[in-house]
């Protein structure tokens, strides 16, 4: 089993104290100075969406020397009661030749979490992979949905690890059972790479490109103790 499909997802809490129009005037003139796949210097600039009469609203975009990057953005609306996401999302296939897997993940990405600000981020292999890796712990999932607890890195539980991925405070302090200093000491010579970005950690469990579901298992089995997850 493998995948060549990849999707960066970057989830942001809604600030009802920051209009829409706020929000996207400020990511992109953050993207607009970072150069591409996941920048859009040199190249258009979407306009602000327009939520019409709905609750959410859409824009997408391209870096015009990497089109084979799919960039997306997704604003709700402002004060709903219950807890919203903007999003933004990179899709590509890591076998179009104009992709660096590496220095995304080590150089662009970061630069990109540093902009959007998000509370979790993370570079999405496959459904199948998630699923499959799921399935094979169903009881362990059913305890944690006995107790009320939901699962997702948005939700209660992380209980499946991407191989790259990203925290701010809030979310590090809600999902990661092991204490910042103590998760550095333990992930040393272990994760190929830790940064402490200006508002969270980032992590890189494992940095191919092209990682096998049997790798996949192997990295959750290895980081998710470490993390203290079950």
């Amino acid at each position: 089993m493998k995948e060549v499909e990849r999707t960066i997802h970057l989830y942001r809490k809604v600030d009802v104290n920051e209009s829409m129009e706020e929000r996207h005037e400020k990511v992109m003139e953050g993207l607009s100075k970072l150069e591409a796949p996941l920048g859009l210097k040199d190249s258009e600039i979407p306009e602000i969406p327009d939520f019409g009469t709905e609750l959410v609203c859409f824009y997408d975009a391209k870096n015009i020397k990497t089109k084979g990057v799919s960039i997306e953005g997704v604003y709700r609306w402002r004060g709903l009661k219950y807890v919203i996401w903007d999003e933004l999302r990179y899709e590509f296939k890591i076998t179009y030749k104009l992709i660096d897997y590496k220095k995304i993940i080590y150089d662009n990405l970061p630069k990109v979490i540093n902009i959007f600000d998000p509370y979790v981020a993370d570079v999405f292999v496959s459904p199948s992979y998630s699923i499959a890796y799921k399935e094979s712990y169903k009881s362990e999932i059913l305890k944690l949905k006995e107790k009320g607890l939901k699962i997702g890195e948005l939700q209660d539980v992380l209980f499946t690890l991407s191989p790259v991925m990203y925290f701010n405070e809030e979310s590090y302090n809600k999902l990661i059972k092991v204490p910042k200093e103590e998760l550095l000491e333990r992930l040393k010579g272990k994760a190929k790479g830790v940064m402490l970005l200006e508002k969270g950690i980032y992590i890189i469990f494992n940095d191919k490109a092209d990682i096998t579901y049997e790798e996949f298992v192997e990295m959750n089995n290895t980081f998710k103790p470490l993390l203290g997850l079950i």
